[in-house]
């Protein structure tokens, strides 16, 4: 016999094997492990990851001042505030849209490349990595938000003017495809694979 539970409404079911089934209290179907979860976490991680580069080399916001255009990119704009001795804002923005989204995604990709290839790591500590992913991922669109707070507000046809740029898009979309990542992702699969070494 054994402890099955449903992933959706948790509850708890004593069966005789592994075998699928239909929860009878939320009709979700009932399987031991989400099926292709590491396949598709990492092939969500690897497009993030894609979406990264033009994020970063792109116009974030497009600044349209008299006529002008100006776009500035999201290391063109922590320089701008680094210029202006705002080292905090500077810092802010460094945190939140590069340096957090690249640990995210590579840290995504410890994981996936752990559970295949032997790196001597504890389960408790991948599982503690994991835990840390999804609780920043959401913290990652500040830049997103700032951009369209400034759009929405700052609207004066050619004499001043604030528009996302390219890299805006990308941005989001790579925010959004690592939070699909690492909510995909069936973390029981950890420990199947110790119990696999074992």
């Amino acid at each position: 016999m054994v402890l099955i539970s449903c992933k959706n409404c948790k509850k708890v079911y004593e069966k005789d094997d592994y075998t699928p089934f239909k929860c009878d209290r939320c009709n979700h179907k009932v399987r031991r492990r989400v099926e292709n979860s590491l396949q598709i976490s990492l092939a969500l991680t690897i497009c993030a990851m894609l979406l990264y580069i033009p994020a970063m080399i792109y116009p974030m916001m497009v600044v349209t001042q008299l006529g002008v255009n100006q776009e500035s990119t999201i290391i063109e704009g922590i320089i701008s505030f680094l210029e202006y001795k705002s080292y905090f804002i500077a810092g802010v923005i460094f945190v939140a849209s590069v340096a957090i989204p690249i640990v995210k995604l590579f840290a995504l990709f410890f994981i996936f490349l752990s559970l295949r290839v032997n790196v001597k790591i504890e389960n408790k500590t991948k599982i503690l990595l994991y835990k840390c992913i999804e609780a920043i991922g959401k913290w990652s669109m500040i830049d997103i938000y700032v951009v369209a707070l400034m759009a929405s507000i700052v609207q004066l046809d050619e004499l001043f003017n604030i528009k996302g740029g390219v890299a805006a898009t990308s941005f989001a979309l790579m925010v959004i495809i690592t939070i699909f990542a690492a909510n995909r992702f069936d973390t029981r699969i950890i420990w199947d694979e110790q119990r696999d070494d074992e």
